[in-house]
């Protein structure tokens, strides 16, 4: 798979661009001059920059990826498509897929238990709560506890075993830390996924290869 930030495909409402391991999607309010895939889309397609909504500091990215993981990450153009594809991905008509290396592993602290059979065509869903010092990492909620009500909407991630632990996963509507979560609390965190549970390596075995939206369909496979 690959390792560089580029271009993947440029028309002329939005770009699609593989994002590298390691580097922020967007950059904080506090740190926009900070290298990101945002600042690397503005230096080739400046428009980017005047798209947007309320964080207006985020240009036309319509969705992010966790810094480790690498992948696909969709930029509007102009803000006519921004606003097209907001509505797109509330009607979850926005897929994302996936590709997961995993490694067996012991279910972190905080989870509650797992309550599905993880096999072929499995959905994992959840809301979420922040956990940790600084709410660096999320964890699912309970649906016993009394936050389960008060929390926004259920977010599910589709679940298809390719071979031993290599997954095939799919999104339409995502959360932070969302797929780590979810695989960490089946027992099977990502490669090198230190904050969920899983073992150092040289690599993030985390890749969003494929976005699906308004019949269009860019595919790194």
């Amino acid at each position: 798979m690959e390792t560089e930030t580029r271009v993947v495909d440029a028309q002329k409402d939005y770009i699609v661009l593989f994002k590298r391991s390691g580097l922020d999607t967007v950059p904080l309010k506090k740190e926009r001059e900070k290298s990101s895939l945002l600042s690397y889309a503005a230096e080739l397609y400046p428009e980017c920059l005047l798209v947007g909504g309320d964080n207006y500091w985020e240009g036309g990215v319509l969705h992010r990826l966790d810094r480790p993981t690498s992948g696909l990450v969709l930029v509007a153009r102009n803000q006519k498509f921004y606003d097209r594809m907001i509505e797109e991905q509330k009607k979850g008509g926005f897929i994302k897929s996936y590709l997961a290396r995993t490694e067996e592993s012991v279910i972190p602290e905080g989870f509650p238990p797992f309550p599905f059979a993880l096999k072929e065509g499995l959905a994992i869903h959840s809301k979420f709560r922040k956990y940790g010092r600084g709410g660096k990492a999320v964890r699912p909620i309970d649906p016993s506890s009394y936050l389960y009500e008060r929390t926004e909407r259920e977010y599910e991630t589709m679940v298809e075993r390719i071979d031993g632990h290599d997954f095939h996963l799919k999104l339409q509507r995502g959360f932070r830390h969302q797929i780590r979560c979810h695989l960490a609390w089946s027992g099977n965190a990502i490669a090198g996924d230190l904050l969920y549970g899983g073992k150092k390596r040289d690599s993030f075995g985390l890749v969003s290869y494929a976005l699906e939206f308004m019949g269009e369909r860019v595919s790194l496979l």
